[in-house]
């Protein structure tokens, strides 16, 4: 059977409550006091039960987080980040790569303090019934929500990338990304490579990726190269899609300027100069983290969108 609390305070001759203090670092427990209790505890394996301690204090310290993947490096990179900065501020994080709605929901009935979601558009919207029972922000594009939502507008990103290419001199170039799709990020993505192109009157290509993996696109670039050259500009979607390039930009008759979308540290390690264009992800992470702590803290939700200002990262 589990050991509780009454076990401890019989085995070490003291009252219930001084070991519920001695094991939340109370001052009201000498530490000479502490030290004994916190001995015997370890001794007798005991396991606080924070599902009884979150009926008393109404929090539980968890924060969940909805994900869409865990296959790829620039999205463990970001929930790795956001789980650092929530633990700087308490919080445990638990991460869930079900359908949003079913996550939140499972969150919510755990009791959890709060959700971030991974926002793809109206599929990944959560309901008013979730939302208005438990803090929630989002990581995506604007867009009219319940709760707030952090935009990295990733309209502007493309923008800067096609205009960094032409201010070097290139007037030809390919977008290699996820052009079949129903993620808006995505979406806003090429969409936005298309209409920019258009306004500066260059020459471009659009080239599937097949997907958002390293090795959807890898698969991808082969078959393409099979026929074609690459400009000698090109913008990638996203880190992963970048790497499934680089597997065979050797190939190649030249080596183009890339601008890769997504603003993490793992460029820094690659042989092949590739540029990023971005929010940085730690300034990404601590953001969501610093809006969902204030919406607990406070019990206020925020319904504004939050624009963060993307940046390139020249190599």
């Amino acid at each position: 059977m589990a050991v509780t609390l009454k076990d401890i305070a019989r085995e070490c001759g003291v009252s219930y409550s001084t070991v519920s203090k001695a094991l939340k670092d109370s001052p009201l427990v000498t530490e000479a006091t502490k030290r004994k209790i916190k001995e015997k505890a370890e001794q007798m394996n005991y396991i606080p039960n924070n599902s009884a301690r979150s009926l008393v204090s109404n929090r539980s310290n968890t924060i969940g987080l909805i994900w869409p993947a865990v296959d790829r490096v620039a999205i463990t990179t970001l929930a790795s980040q956001i789980n650092q900065a929530l633990k700087k501020e308490g919080y445990f994080m638990v991460v869930s790569i079900e359908d949003p709605i079913t996550a939140a929901q499972k969150f919510l009935e755990l009791r959890f303090d709060g959700v971030i979601v991974f926002d793809e558009g109206e599929h990944t919207t959560l309901p008013t019934k979730i939302t208005k029972n438990i803090p929630v922000v989002a990581y995506g594009v604007e867009r009219e929500l319940d709760y707030p939502i952090i935009n990295v507008n990733h309209d502007l990103a493309m923008k800067q990338a096609i205009d960094a290419l032409i201010h070097k001199g290139y007037h030809q170039v390919d977008y290699f990304g996820d052009l079949h799709t129903n993620d808006i990020r995505q979406i806003v993505k090429k969409d936005t490579f298309i209409r920019h192109c258009k306004q500066r009157r260059i020459t471009y290509r659009m080239v599937d990726s097949g997907g958002l993996s390293e090795e959807s696109a890898s698969r991808a670039m082969k078959s393409f190269l099979a026929n074609h050259d690459l400009n000698e500009g090109v913008v990638c979607g996203s880190y992963d899609i970048t790497m499934g390039l680089l597997h065979h930009v050797k190939d190649t008759k030249q080596t183009p300027m890339i601008f890769s979308y997504d603003h993490i540290d793992q460029f820094n390690s690659i042989d092949t100069p590739v540029h990023s264009v971005g929010v940085p992800s730690q300034f990404i992470a601590q953001k969501l983290v610093d809006v969902l702590v204030d919406t607990i803290e406070t019990n206020k939700v925020n319904r504004s969108v939050i624009q963060l200002k993307p940046q390139i990262n020249y190599r």
